[in-house]
């Protein structure tokens, strides 16, 4: 699905848009001009479908050739191997995400509680995948017109880390998991999941510049995408913590 010039949303599950398996989350692709980038690998669940969205839209799979993770959990991380499986793309993590992508490490990504609580398919294995590429906070990557920066935003996950992608005179915030239009996040019962880090990750992305607001689930934002994160700054400069999702 085109959203606009160079920007494409090619996967979106049951907490967003119904595009491809139920299981994924939003996944963004964008046209650099210098082949495609890719921001989370879904569940890997519908892999096939993804890459038909892909050629639905004009886009040939095979100029995918980076895959940016945000996350590790097994709607953002656990397409990696599936999709490396049908297309050579090399794969950009966190130090944290990387370790935990390489070893296919199921009790990491509280597989095994979510699938204790019916959220995932007891047969539904969590396959590891090689990273080549591991980045440190506020790292830098340029690939043809875009630049795409790494930034750690641990809370919903310990490993999380949004990106702040700049090119053709816009400004994206591929968000993840930390923030939610409306200015809600997403709270639940794992192990890796921390309040306090989640809005100190909110205040750290209100300190950043963007336009639009490409969140990992439910609807985004293309223009003032800041007012979701000022919201939840509404909310946690008064001692408070956003809604959640769920």
């Amino acid at each position: 699905m085109r959203i606009e010039r160079d920007l494409y949303l090619i996967g979106s599950g049951t907490m967003g848009f119904d595009l491809t398996d139920p299981y994924d989350c939003n996944i963004f692709l964008f046209e650099t001009g210098a082949g495609c980038v890719v921001f989370d690998a879904g569940a890997g669940l519908g892999v096939g479908r993804v890459l038909a969205v892909c050629r639905e839209d004009g886009l040939d799979p095979e100029r995918i050739d980076h895959l940016f993770l945000t996350h590790a959990h097994a709607d953002h991380g656990g397409g990696t191997a599936p999709l490396r499986d049908r297309i050579d793309v090399e794969v950009y993590a966190s130090v944290a995400t990387a370790k935990i992508v390489e070893s296919g490490d199921e009790t990491a990504v509280s597989l095994d509680v979510a699938k204790a609580g019916g959220v995932y398919p007891e047969d539904y294995e969590y396959r590891a995948s090689a990273v080549e590429h591991v980045l440190e906070d506020l790292d830098t990557i340029t690939i043809g017109n875009y630049s795409i920066q790494i930034v750690h935003t641990p809370g919903h996950s310990h490993d999380h880390c949004s990106y702040l992608v700049r090119g053709n005179d816009r400004r994206y915030l591929v968000g993840g998991d930390a923030i939610f239009f409306g200015g809600r996040v997403v709270l639940q019962k794992t192990y890796d999941c921390n309040v306090p880090q989640t809005i100190e990750s909110i205040e750290r992305l209100g300190d950043c510049d963007f336009d639009a607001l490409l969140p990992g689930h439910l609807n985004f934002s293309l223009n003032n995408g800041k007012r979701h994160v000022d919201k939840a700054r509404a909310i946690t400069d008064r001692f408070g913590c956003p809604p959640s999702i769920t």
